[in-house]
C-alpha cells in the first residue's frame, strides 16, 4: 500500500514539473497546474482498464499466478456419456457406429413415458426384434413406463449358461459359429463356461411360443412377461386382431387368432365364475372381479385353467382361446372380452 502511494506521489510530482503554468496570479497558476495534473492522471488510469479486463480471473498466490478458466463447461463431456439415471454408458453402446464384435455387456434400461420399442431400439443401435426376443415382449402392447428391459450391445439374444454347457454346444443350439461366440464374449479357446453367466449370441433368434389345438398346454404354463400394473393389459397375444369392436348390440371386443393362444387375466382379482357349457351363448366362460365394481369377462374359451374362488395375478394364463358357445362365420375362433363396472358394460379400449 505504501509502495503504491509513493509511486503515485512521484508521478504527481513529475507531472507538476512538466506542466509549469505561467501566471501573474499564483492562486490561478496553482489551480491550473492541479487541473492539468488530474486530467493526465485520469487518462493514464483509464488506459489500464482494458488491461484489467483481459486479465480478469487471474489470481495471484504468492509469487505464482493461477489462471481460472471459467468459460469451459467440463461437465458437457460427462453429460454425453451419462444416462438419465446417472450411470455411465460406453460410447459405442449409444452409437450405431463402430465395431461391437467384442462388446459383451448387458445392461438394464427403465422404460420412460413416451418410449416405444422402436425409439428404444434406435437409441441403442439395435433392432426392435432384438428387444422383443431378449425381453420376450411377444405382446408388444405390454410396454409400460417403469418396466426394466435388458439391452444387448448387438442384435441377437442372450443365453444363460447351464451346468454342462460348452461353447460348442451353445453354438450348435443356435446354429452359429463357435468362434463368433468366443469373440463376442471375449473368451479364450478352451475356457470353461460358468453356470449362471449370460452369453451374448449375436445374430441368434428366439421364436415366439406357438401352440396348436393338439399341443395346447394342459395347465397355465404360458407365462405373461409384461408389467404388473393396476391398468388392464391386452388379454391375449399381440398378433391377435380385433374382428368386432364395441358398438350398439355388441358391448365387447372380439379378438381373433386362428392359431388360438393363451388368454391372460387383464388385471389381478378373484375368479367369480369359471364354467364349461353353453352359458347363455358365452360358451366356456371366465369372469374376474377386480374390486371397486369392475369385472372382466372372457368367453368362447376352449379350455379353462382357473376355478371359481381362485385369486389370479394380472397376466396369469386363465384360459385357452376357442370357439365354444354362440359363434358364427367370420368371427370363428376368438375371445369375447367385456369390461363391466357396477353391471354397466364399457368399451374395453378405454382401459388398456
Amino acid at each position: 500500500m505504501l509502495a503504491r502511494k509513493s509511486f503515485f506521489g512521484l508521478l504527481f510530482t513529475k507531472l507538476q514539473s512538466f506542466l509549469e503554468v505561467e501566471s501573474d496570479n499564483p492562486i490561478i497558476a496553482r489551480l491550473t497546474k492541479r487541473i492539468a495534473v488530474f486530467s493526465v492522471a485520469f487518462l493514464l488510469v483509464s488506459s489500464f482498464i482494458p488491461l484489467y479486463q483481459y486479465t480478469e480471473g487471474y489470481q495471484a498466490e504468492g509469487d505464482y499466478g493461477v489462471m481460472e478458466y471459467t468459460e469451459f463447461e467440463t461437465d458437457s463431456v460427462l453429460a454425453e456419456m451419462m444416462t438419465e439415471d446417472g450411470f455411465l454408458l460406453k460410447p459405442a453402446l449409444n452409437s450405431a457406429q463402430g465395431d461391437r464384435s467384442t462388446a459383451n455387456e448387458i445392461f438394464a434400461y427403465e422404460v420412460e413415458s413416451g418410449d416405444t420399442l422402436s425409439s428404444i431400439a434406435q437409441r441403442f443401435g439395435i433392432s426392435k426384434e432384438t428387444l422383443v426376443m431378449e425381453n420376450e415382449l411377444w405382446n408388444i402392447n405390454s410396454l409400460r413406463s417403469g418396466m426394466t428391459l435388458n439391452i444387448l450391445p448387438v442384435d441377437g439374444i442372450s443365453h444363460l449358461v447351464k451346468k454342462g454347457d460348452t461353447v460348442e454346444k451353445v453354438a450348435k443350439k443356435y446354429s452359429i459359429e463357435a468362434d463368433t461366440i468366443i469373440t463376442q464374449n471375449q473368451l479364450e479357446e478352451g475356457d470353461e463356461l460358468l453356470a449362471g453367466v449370460a452369453l451374448i449370441i449375436p445374430g441368434a433368434k428366439k421364436a415366439m411360443p406357438v401352440y396348436t389345438a393338439s399341443t395346447a398346454p394342459s395347465s397355465a404354463s404360458y407365462a405373461y412377461t409384461g408389467p404388473k400394473t393396476g391398468r388392464l393389459i391386452w388379454p391375449t397375444l399381440a398378433k391377435s386382431g380385433v374382428t368386432q369392436g364395441f358398438r350398439a348390440g355388441h358391448y365387447a371386443l372380439d379378438i381373433a387368432n386362428r392359431g388360438k393362444g393363451p388368454i391372460f387375466a387383464a388385471a389381478s382379482g378373484k375368479v367369480v365364475r369359471a364354467d364349461y357349457g353353453w352359458s347363455g351363448g358365452y360358451g366356456n366362460v371366465v369372469i374376474i372381479d377386480h374390486g371397486n365394481g369392475m369385472q372382466t369377462l372372457y368367453a368362447h374359451n376352449e379350455k379353462l385353467y382357473v376355478t371359481a374362488g381362485q385369486y389370479v395375478e394380472q397376466g396369469q394364463t386363465i384360459a385357452w382361446m376357442g370357439n365354444t358357445g354362440r359363434v358364427y362365420g367370420a368371427t370363428g375362433i376368438h375371445l369375447h372380452f367385456e369390461v363391466r363396472i357396477n353391471g354397466v358394460k364399457y368399451n374395453p379400449m378405454n382401459f388398456f
